[in-house]
C-alpha cells in the first residue's frame, strides 16, 4: 500500500465519530413467549370443554354397555298404600309398569318364584317430647323399683400400713325379697357383709338399723340379711315393697334391660342397656348357672339388680362369676336358676349336697359315648357323698333313682327333692376304664349330706 493511501486511512479514522447500531425493541422480546403461552391456555380450555361434553354424552351409554349383565344389589322400598285393617284381601296399586292391580296372594306367589315383593315401610312420627317422655317412663319405673332397694353399710376391721387397727365402711345394695310380718329379708352380696363387724340398713340420711346375716351361698356370693320390723319406722315401712322375681329364660340378645342399685359403684345409680349375649353357662356344685353379657360397663364396686321393663328382676350384677368374660362387658347372673337358692336361704332350708360338678353332654359326646342323654362328670369334690359313693370323673350320669337325667337342670331338680341323709341310686356309664360289660353301665348308692358353706 502506498504511503498516500495510508495517510488517507489515518485521516478517515481521525474524523470518524458516528457509528450506527440497531437495537431490537423490548416489546418484541416479550411477544416471543407471551403469544404461545396464551395460545396454550386457550387450547387447554377448548380441549377441556370438548372432553367434558364428550364424557357427559358418552358416559351413560358406556356404563350401560359395560354393566348390562350386572344386577343392582341395592333395593329401595317404594311407598305403597296402607291396607285396610278390616280387609285381609287388600290390593296394592302401582308396582308394575302397566299400573296393574294385584292382591296379597299374587304377591306371595311371585315371591315364592323369586320375584321381588313389595316392602311395607311403617313410619312413626316422633318429636323430642316423645324422646323425653320415654325417659320419664324409665324414671317412673326406677322410682317404683326403689321401693325394694335398700342401702347396706358394713364395718370391716382392717389394719393400716403400720399395723394399726382401722375401721373401713363399705356400702352395697340390698334387695328386699320377703316380708313375713316379723322380719324383712334382704338379698345382698356375700363378700360385702361376710367379715363385717357391724351391718346396718341405711333407711335415710339419719336413720339406720342393725341387720343380721341369716344365711348365704358362697358359690353364688349371695347372702340374706334380716331386719326386725319393729325397728323400722312405720312411715318408712309403708314405702317398702318386696321385689318381684321374673324369668331370665325368656330374655334374649337385644332385650332391653335396666340396672338399678349400684351399677356404677354409687348407691341409687341407674343404667340402661341391652343383653348382648346369652349363651354362657357356668357349672357349680350339683348345678349350673346362666350368665348374660350386656353393653353396660361394671367395675369392682358394682352391685345391684337387672330388671326388664315390666319391673321384674331378671338378673343380678355379679363381680365373682365373670372371670372369663371380657372386661369391657358387664356380666349378670340369670335369676331363674337362682330363685330356688334364694328361697332356701329365706326359709333357712338345709341344702342337700352330692358333690358333683358336671356339664351337659354335647351332641358329639352323645355319639362318641353311645348315649342318648345324660350329664358328664368332670370333677367330684373330695370327701363329698359322690366321692365316697364311688363316682369318678368321666362318668356320665343317666338316672337319679327313677328320674331320667337329660341335662343339669334335671339333675339339680332331682337332687333337690331329697333331704340330707337320704340315699339315692345313680345309674352311670363309666367311660374312664375298660370293662367286660359292653355298656359299662353301673349303679352307685350315694348317701346325700347337708351342704356346708
Amino acid at each position: 500500500m502506498s504511503e498516500k493511501n495510508i495517510d488517507k486511512n489515518k485521516d478517515y479514522k481521525k474524523y470518524e465519530f458516528i457509528k450506527e447500531q440497531v437495537i431490537p425493541r423490548k416489546r418484541k422480546k416479550y411477544r416471543k413467549w407471551l403469544v404461545p403461552f396464551l395460545m396454550t391456555i386457550f387450547m387447554a380450555i377448548v380441549f377441556g370443554l370438548v372432553a367434558a361434553l364428550t364424557f357427559c354424552i358418552s358416559e351413560p351409554k358406556l356404563y350401560e354397555l359395560l354393566h348390562k349383565d350386572e344386577t343392582n344389589p341395592f333395593i329401595f322400598p317404594t311407598p305403597t298404600p296402607e291396607p285396610d285393617e278390616h280387609n285381609d284381601d287388600y290390593e296394592i296399586v302401582g308396582k308394575s309398569e302397566d299400573n296393574q292391580e294385584y292382591n296379597q296372594e299374587d304377591d306371595l306367589d311371585q315371591n315364592s318364584s323369586g320375584d321381588e315383593r313389595p316392602v311395607f315401610v311403617e313410619s312413626i312420627d316422633a318429636s323430642i317430647e316423645d324422646y323425653v317422655a320415654i325417659y320419664d317412663d324409665i324414671k317412673k319405673l326406677s322410682n317404683e323399683m326403689n321401693k325394694s332397694i335398700l342401702t347396706i353399710s358394713s364395718i370391716m376391721d382392717e389394719k393400716d400400713w403400720f399395723g394399726n387397727p382401722i375401721e373401713k365402711r363399705i356400702y352395697t345394695t340390698g334387695i328386699l325379697v320377703e316380708n313375713d310380718g316379723k322380719k324383712l329379708m334382704i338379698l345382698v352380696s356375700l363378700d360385702r357383709v361376710r367379715d363385717a363387724s357391724s351391718i346396718k340398713v341405711e333407711l335415710s340420711d339419719t336413720i339406720s338399723i342393725d341387720a343380721v346375716l341369716q344365711d348365704y351361698e358362697s358359690e353364688l356370693n349371695l347372702a340374706i340379711l334380716t331386719v326386725s320390723i319393729v325397728d323400722v319406722p312405720a312411715k318408712i315401712l309403708q314405702g317398702l315393697t318386696p321385689a318381684q322375681m321374673g324369668e331370665s329364660y325368656i330374655m334374649g340378645v337385644g332385650s332391653p334391660i335396666m340396672a338399678l342399685g349400684s351399677p356404677n359403684g354409687y348407691p341409687r345409680s341407674i343404667d340402661v342397656g341391652i343383653i348382648t349375649s346369652d349363651d354362657k353357662q357356668m357349672s357349680i356344685t350339683d348345678s349350673e348357672l346362666d350368665l348374660f353379657n350386656t353393653n353396660m360397663v361394671f367395675n369392682n364396686e358394682s352391685d345391684g339388680i337387672i330388671i326388664n321393663f315390666k319391673g321384674e328382676i331378671i338378673g343380678l350384677i355379679t363381680r365373682t362369676l365373670n372371670k372369663d368374660s371380657k372386661t369391657e362387658q358387664g356380666t349378670i347372673l340369670g335369676i331363674s336358676k337362682v330363685k330356688s337358692y334364694i328361697h332356701r336361704m329365706v326359709n333357712q332350708t338345709p341344702r342337700v349336697y352330692c358333690g358333683v360338678i358336671a356339664e351337659n353332654l354335647t351332641e358329639l359326646a352323645k355319639i362318641e359315648h353311645d348315649v342318648p342323654r345324660g350329664v358328664y362328670v368332670y370333677d367330684v369334690m373330695t370327701d363329698s357323698p359322690a366321692y365316697k359313693g364311688g363316682l369318678m370323673s368321666g362318668d356320665i350320669i343317666l338316672n337319679v333313682s327313677s328320674r331320667v337325667i337329660a341335662n343339669m337342670n334335671n339333675f339339680y331338680s332331682a337332687i333337690s327333692e331329697y333331704e340330707p341323709g337320704d340315699v339315692v341310686v345313680l345309674k352311670v356309664k363309666r367311660t374312664s376304664v375298660s370293662s367286660s360289660n359292653k355298656s359299662n353301665e353301673i349303679k352307685l348308692r350315694i348317701t346325700l349330706d347337708k351342704k356346708k358353706q
